[in-house]
């Protein structure tokens, strides 16, 4: 045997015996521990993941909707063109709201492009 290892009293050996024992108690208490710290980090991280993707989840769903209200306003603004594209109905807008007519014989002036 080492030398190391030998006992030369019995106080020696119970003082082994003692740090023997706190070594293992220690590890029995580590051991649980060092499991449990790494699954609490997975499970707070995956719950803090998850409440960042609620949010944007939400964002995603409210910028939707303002979309959606942007495309009626589009969609009424251009049937309100379409109205205006036909040249009867700018005709007869002309007509009515700005009093304006088609000139008269008086009205027209000719210019001589003469040479």
């Amino acid at each position: 045997m080492k030398k190391k290892n030998k006992v030369e009293n019995i106080r020696e050996y119970k003082r082994r015996k003692k740090n023997r024992n706190r070594k293992r108690k220690i590890k029995k208490i580590l051991r649980p521990i060092l499991l449990i710290v790494p699954i609490l980090a997975i499970l707070i991280i995956n719950l803090c993941g998850n409440a960042i993707v609620s949010n944007y989840k939400y964002e995603i769903n409210n910028l939707k909707k303002s979309l959606r209200k942007e495309e009626i306003v589009l969609d009424g603004l251009k049937m309100e063109q379409l109205k205006y594209d036909n040249i009867t109905n700018i005709e007869q807008s002309a007509k009515d709201e700005l009093d304006m007519d088609y000139p008269t014989k008086s009205q027209i002036r000719y210019i001589d492009m003469g040479n």
